[in-house]
């Protein structure tokens, strides 16, 4: 009876005595904090450039598919004609008497304008790789095909009468680059294949060398005083050209990549970069303004090298250029340029060993960065979204077959599948000897388990938010990249559980980054691990986020 009487008083006493001493609850697990690592141009190369009627810098990135009227004294963008009025992907500009802007849209073929009512309008269909652009003095057209081409054409500025070839005998490969016209009524401009300058006679299609020995001649303008100057992008270097005796004069230097040039009314001279996304300002033979600054220009894949110690280095797929970034504060060390190196296209990129693997749209590279150096290179893949290392095997996800191939180094032609039939594969992790795969519908996918291929792969997550780029940390959580969502969520291998960790983010999808017959793919918006951080790339606004607990 006594006990029965005392049990609940016991008891309540217990749980009151419990409910004093409990221990506290455990805390929340620590935030992750989102910072910009590296910012890159706000355009996607600057290519061809051109001073208009009212003093302003018009700049055109065909990336971008942006014309864009820039200050030349800070850099800002002051107006923009982009897709939404019909821009497509605009390679080179000029204006004519009128006011009126003219430009060629490489990957199209077309050549367009922009009357100063602001109509836009297709004036001629010269064929894709159509590039520079011109006028005469007395209002004559031309243009010229580059890369895609090698044909000369006179075009009529209101679009009436049909392109008249002047020559086709320029190339191979590509005509003429940059154009200009002379003093001496005839047309200027570098042809690449023979790293010389030509002048050709447009009424005859005659032409003749007025300079050579080269390296990669892009463009040439004259400046008020019919000085001819130069631009090298192999070198970054500006020459002024004697046009009689063709010797050359050093009075620029920029950077390899280096694609256009610009004098304003002034003498002021204006150089672009298709591979750094800069303009800068020459001032002198070894002294430049920063107008526009450059860096991540087509950021994509990311790589962690472990390095001794702890330290380890981070390495940007920039399309074209590999970068190499301060991981903590995102300063430039370092960049292999696809024009002076054999870098080639960097869309993707993994480590292997101490070397690197690069995708490219069709390509993939062992590359080293140490020696910024080629070791072997294998062809014929068909849209690479990403590459990884698995053992020394290398494991590439194909965008338009929807597959997942694996081969040798040793055997590059023996590529077995993996998986196929996805719709559109993306990013690649592995953790030990299981791999994963993205899959844009909305799927993250195992394809390996324990080095066992998995048919049909395991679904490990579905409803994902556009699943891009994927990585695993070294307890096996996988990090994906949800591009049409701007977040990167933690996934649990086993439970499919999503995390969302870091939101915000501004970001592309693969497909929203190709134009025409450059890439159908785009570019990859990934994410690597590394000591202990999350890098996240972003096309879309060509930065590099740092993502920390």
């Amino acid at each position: 009876m006594i006990l029965r009487t005392r049990v609940p008083w016991l008891l309540g006493f217990g749980v009151a005595l419990l409910a004093g001493c409990a221990a506290p609850d455990p805390p929340e697990p620590a935030a992750w904090t989102v910072r910009v690592l590296a910012q890159g141009s706000p355009l996607h190369a600057t290519n061809g450039m051109y001073f208009g009627p009212d003093g302003r810098l018009y700049v055109v990135s065909a990336s971008s598919a942006i014309v864009a009227a820039v200050d030349k004294e800070s850099g800002e963008v002051l107006e923009r004609w982009g897709p939404e009025l019909g821009v497509r992907g605009p390679d080179d500009i000029t204006f004519g008497a009128d006011g009126t802007a003219y430009w060629t849209e490489f990957a199209f073929g077309d050549v367009a304008r922009r009357t100063p009512d602001g109509t836009i309008s297709v004036i001629a269909s010269p064929g894709r790789g159509v590039n520079p652009i011109t006028f005469s003095d007395d209002g004559r057209l031309f243009v010229s095909r580059c890369a895609l081409g090698h044909e000369l054409f006179e075009i009529d500025p209101d679009g009436v009468e049909e392109p008249r070839l002047i020559t086709d005998q320029l190339g191979p490969g590509c005509g003429l680059n940059g154009m200009d016209w002379g003093p001496d009524g005839r047309l200027y401009g570098p042809r690449p294949t023979g790293r010389e300058v030509m002048r050709v006679d447009v009424d005859s299609g005659t032409y003749e060398s007025v300079a050579s020995g080269f390296w990669a001649p892009v463009a040439l303008k004259f400046d008020s005083q019919d000085r001819l100057h130069v631009l090298d992008s192999g070198t970054g270097e500006v020459f002024r050209v004697d046009i009689e005796t063709g010797d050359k004069e050093p009075v620029g230097q920029t950077a390899p990549s280096a694609d256009n040039l610009a004098f304003d009314a002034d003498d002021r001279l204006f150089v672009s970069s298709y591979g750094h996304s800069f303009i800068l300002e020459v001032l002198g033979p070894e002294e430049n303004r920063t107008v526009m600054a450059g860096g991540p220009s087509f950021p994509s894949g990311l790589a962690w090298l472990p390095g001794s110690g702890g330290a380890g280095r981070l390495f940007l797929a920039d399309r074209r250029a590999l970068r190499e970034l301060d991981p903590l504060t995102g300063e430039e060390l370092h960049n292999a340029v696809g024009n002076t190196t054999d870098v080639g296209e960097a869309m993707s990129a993994y480590p292997y060993g101490g070397q690197l693997l690069l995708g490219g749209a069709t390509t993939v590279s062992i590359w080293d960065p140490d020696g910024d150096r080629l070791v072997q290179r294998f062809e014929g893949f068909e849209e690479t979204s990403d590459v990884l290392a698995l053992g020394d095997d290398i494991i590439v996800s194909e965008f338009e077959t929807g597959s997942v191939l694996r081969f040798n180094p040793a055997a590059p032609d023996d590529r077995a599948v993996l998986a196929s039939g996805l719709d559109e594969p993306a990013g690649l992790a592995a953790h030990g000897d299981d791999l994963y795969v993205a899959d844009r519908s909305g799927s993250l996918l195992q394809v390996l388990d324990d080095g066992e291929r998995l048919d049909p792969p395991r679904v490990v997550a579905d409803g994902l938010a556009g699943p891009e780029g994927i990585a695993a940390g070294e307890d096996g959580a996988l990090y994906v990249v949800e591009q049409e969502a701007g977040r990167v969520t933690q996934v649990d291998p086993e439970t499919g559980a999503a995390t969302p960790i870091a939101e915000g983010l501004t970001l592309d999808s693969l497909e929203q980054k190709s134009i025409g017959v450059t890439t159908a793919v785009g570019f990859l918006s990934d994410v690597t691990v590394g000591d202990g951080s999350l890098f996240v790339s972003s096309y879309a606004e060509n930065r590099v986020y740092r993502i920390d607990r």
